[in-house]
C-alpha cells in the first residue's frame, strides 16, 4: 500500500502514459484527475475502500500488509518481514541479492528491458513526498480532510515524507 497523495500522482502519470499510448481523444488533466480520485471515480475505484479492505486483513496469518514508504525506507527490513511471513531462511548473500534486485533503480531497469509494454509504463520516480511537486494548497487540504474522514480511528496511517 502507498500513501494516497503519492498514489494519486503516480496513478495520474500512469494514466496519462496509458491514454497517450492508446491515442485517447482526451488525456485527463491533473485537476480533473485529483477530483475524480477523491470521489473514488478512477479506474479500480476508491483508494480508501481498497486500502481499508486490505487493512482489515492485517491480522490474518495468511496475509502480509506492507507499505511502500516502509519498504522504501528499509528494504532489508521488508525482505526480512517477507522471509518471516513465508517462514523461509536464506543466507545473508542471497538476502542481500534479493534486496539489491528489488531496489527501484534495478526494477525499473529490468522492466524497461522486459519488452512488456505495461511494465514500461509503470515506474516513474518511486519517490516518497513527490506529491508536493504537484499539489496545490487546496488539493492538499482536500486530501488531508479525506484522509482524516476515512482513516481516523482505523489504525492505518501513512507517511507522506
Amino acid at each position: 500500500m502507498r500513501n494516497p497523495k503519492d498514489t494519486v500522482v503516480s496513478w495520474h502519470h500512469f494514466n496519462r502514459k496509458l491514454e497517450t499510448s492508446i491515442d485517447a481523444e482526451h488525456v485527463t488533466p491533473w485537476d480533473e484527475f485529483v477530483h475524480r480520485f477523491l470521489d473514488g471515480k478512477v479506474l479500480l475505484g476508491d483508494f480508501y475502500d481498497h486500502a481499508l479492505g486490505w487493512w482489515q486483513m492485517r491480522d490474518d496469518p495468511h496475509f502480509l500488509f506492507l507499505k511502500y514508504e516502509d519498504m522504501n525506507k528499509d528494504l532489508s527490513g521488508a525482505v526480512r518481514k517477507i522471509k518471516d511471513f513465508l517462514d523461509i531462511s536464506l543466507d545473508d548473500v542471497t538476502t542481500a541479492s534479493i534486496v539489491e534486485s528489488c531496489t527501484f533503480a534495478n526494477l525499473t531497469s529490468a522492466w524497461a528491458d522486459s519488452g512488456n509494454q505495461t511494465k514500461t509504463l509503470l515506474a516513474r520516480k518511486g519517490a516518497i513526498g513527490d506529491w508536493k511537486n504537484s499539489f496545490s494548497e487546496s488539493q492538499n487540504k482536500a486530501f488531508d480532510a479525506k484522509y482524516r474522514e476515512r482513516l481516523e480511528g482505523t489504525g492505518l496511517q501513512f507517511d507522506f515524507e
